[in-house]
């Protein structure tokens, strides 16, 4: 279910806009004063720089300055927190457009929510289910089992005995992002001069329009009906949607009998964590270059174990796709990353859709392929995207959204496999055929 208003259409500047920005004045006053620090400590980068010629040569002055700015960006996040934690995640999976050192400063935000207490939340069901909420349910733990930057989740069971998982949405969470989208619009034309290797309002619009559809829960509700309806992995799992009492700020679904598949792995033996594992990775593959759907925030918490050992995947906040064309030319591109084809690089990016391809920067890509490959260990996949990421920044290379989303997945994925020692295959295994 796709929303028809298109929240980045609304003019920048505006009687409605400025009563948004006033109403968060705060939050707007501790972002600008943020922004002009970091800005000045670049500037002084600038012109220690301005005697050199060649940014081989620059390089290492900015990435000194790296740590210390983004450690500031960090804070300004957490103290802001709803919209603004949802633009650090965002940003900490985009190594196309920011340094190393801002991602991982970033990247701690992907789990740093803290619970509200549950009287919070009552209106929300109040104002979604009505006034008599409680009589759909025979109990509701108070205690959350998750929270995240939008919702949080607490386990009930209906009055026809099911036990379920309701993912309500946060009060305030809705109304913060209409004061800080505009903000974020406004840094995005002051900024874009400063950072022309950048399209700061194409990404700043991609932002809003992925956060005012994570919002409305009929969407997530409906990305999940989708990727129930795809054969998957035999062992995959997909959670029953309890539709009649989904809402905009409120879905149900069946609750997990099951663990966290990272607490699963901590006390499992390694050919259980090898197992578990491949099914994750098979599926993930499957998703994309079979079905070119996917779940698209692979977070390790997002996955469960039952009993049997069949993998359930949560949240379906964000649905990645990809058109066959996508999906046939970025497993090309990863193919020659990964040193497993020879086909000529600047071809398969023009394929693709890759903007600021040139002859002289796929020739000195070509040879920096070839610096990073390391013959006395195994290729890690989700290094070697980074690297690539990170090339397609220095070379200035615009890197289509949608290779974004699908590299984050894989890099989250290959991640996680190396914790643990697994070994990364690309192609999904024969069992990954569905039943």
């Amino acid at each position: 279910m796709g929303s028809t208003y298109d929240i980045t259409e609304e003019p920048i500047l505006s009687r409605k806009s400025l009563a948004r920005v006033w109403q968060g004045r705060r939050r707007y006053f501790d972002a600008i004063k943020t922004v002009y620090k970091i800005d000045r400590s670049y500037k002084q980068v600038r012109k220690r720089v301005a005697h050199l010629d060649s940014w081989k040569e620059r390089r290492p002055y900015y990435k000194a300055a790296h740590p210390q700015n983004a450690e500031m960006l960090y804070e300004l996040c957490k103290r802001n927190g709803a919209t603004w934690v949802k633009v650090a995640q965002f940003m900490s999976a985009r190594p196309d457009l920011l340094p190393r050192e801002y991602i991982h400063a970033l990247a701690r935000l992907q789990n740093d929510a803290h619970p509200v207490p549950f009287h919070e939340l009552t209106p929300v069901m109040e104002d979604e289910l009505g006034a008599n909420w409680r009589d759909h349910f025979e109990w509701v733990s108070e205690e959350p089992t998750a929270t995240a930057s939008i919702g949080q989740v607490h386990k009930a069971q209906l009055k026809d005995g099911r036990e379920v998982a309701i993912k309500v949405q946060l009060p305030a969470v809705k109304r913060l992002f209409m004061q800080d989208f505009n903000l974020f619009r406004m840094l995005a034309e002051v900024l874009k001069s400063r950072l022309p290797q950048i399209d700061l309002k194409q990404m700043v619009n991609q932002l809003l329009r992925m956060t005012a559809e994570e919002l409305d829960f009929r969407i997530e509700a409906a990305n999940l009906k989708e990727f129930a309806a795809l054969k998957h992995h035999p062992r995959i799992r997909i959670p029953t949607l309890v539709e009649e009492l989904s809402r905009e700020r409120v879905i149900v679904t069946e609750w997990i009998n099951g663990t966290r598949l990272v607490e699963h792995l901590d006390r499992s033996n390694k050919e259980e964590a090898r197992d578990l594992l491949s099914v994750v990775q098979d599926s993930y593959m499957q998703q994309i270059t079979r079905f070119g759907v996917y779940q698209a925030d692979p977070h390790p918490g997002n996955f469960m174990v039952d009993p049997d050992k069949n993998i359930f995947i949560l949240d379906y906040g964000v649905i990645g796709h990809l058109t066959p064309k996508e999906t046939v030319n970025y497993t090309r591109l990863l193919m020659r990353m990964l040193g497993h084809s020879k086909e000529d690089l600047g071809k398969i990016m023009t394929d693709a859709g890759f903007l600021g391809v040139e002859a002289d920067k796929i020739e000195e890509m070509s040879q920096y392929f070839i610096r990073t490959k390391r013959p006395e260990k195994k290729v890690r996949v989700d290094e070697v995207i980074e690297e690539l990421m990170e090339t397609f920044q220095e070379y200035r290379i615009t890197v289509p959204d949608s290779f974004v989303g699908m590299g984050r997945v894989v890099m989250t994925i290959g991640g996680l496999m190396q914790i643990y020692r697994v070994p990364f295959n690309w192609i999904p295994s024969p069992v990954s055929k569905a039943s």
